[in-house]
């Protein structure tokens, strides 16, 4: 089962056959969300172990409360938004850093070529290289968005409930996230004779393939 594909039927589904007790709802669940939750709690903050402790007491915490928990149509936005409170929660007991200022002071998001399928068969290796280097100079917080947005999935309003912010602030990083995309992509594209564009539905988008990232050469 790939978590892209899941209907919010089968959210649904899942979730409440966890709750209900089914250990097998409750493995794959680990299994289909766990290891995208450690990478976004590693790009907050780069401590492997306080990561796990926080992956750890969150999946301790759902199972053991799990005949309390409420219905979801959308297990990652739930875990997702938990686990950034369980990850604040832990540094601010830490004394390791000074309370959620420095989650956003520590948080680099660095964005890999491998990870992510918008990233089309066509473009080259010079120009996933570019793209690459531009997003990582984005701002931590716009880069945290479109993490959650275009990675993810996640809509503005649960983006904005994940990081605590409105989502006009959503919006807004969106918006000059991709300007800037364009400002700096573009221009290198042209000079190095590459026919290409970016058009970004910013209403529309709900993946980065929604973005209409087209190339052509």
């Amino acid at each position: 089962m790939e978590i892209s594909k899941m209907s919010s039927e089968e959210h649904t589904a899942l979730w409440d056959r966890f709750r209900a007790g089914n250990q097998e709802a409750f493995s794959s669940i680990y299994e289909l969300f766990a290891p995208d939750l450690y990478r976004y709690g590693y790009n907050l903050i780069r401590d492997k172990p306080l990561i796990e402790d926080a992956l750890q007491e969150l999946f301790l915490n759902l199972y053991n409360q799990k005949a309390r928990l409420g219905p979801t149509t959308n297990i990652r936005f739930y875990l997702y938004r938990a686990f950034r409170n369980r990850l604040i929660d832990l540094i601010q007991n830490s004394r390791k850093y000074n309370r959620e200022v420095e989650l956003e002071n520590n948080q680099s998001f660095v964005l890999e070529t491998g990870e992510y399928e918008w990233m089309e068969e066509e473009f080259v290796d010079w120009q996933k290289a570019l793209m690459m280097k531009e997003l990582n100079n984005l701002p931590k917080r716009q880069r945290e968005i479109l993490y959650l947005i275009y990675i993810q999935g996640m809509s503005y309003e649960e983006t904005a409930k994940i990081m605590e912010i409105t989502p006009k602030t959503v919006l807004n990083g969106v918006k000059v996230a991709l300007s800037t995309l364009q400002k700096y992509v573009l221009p290198v594209f042209k000079r190095n004779g590459v026919m290409a564009f970016l058009l970004f539905s910013l209403e529309k988008a709900a993946t980065w393939n929604q973005l209409q990232l087209q190339l052509f050469s």
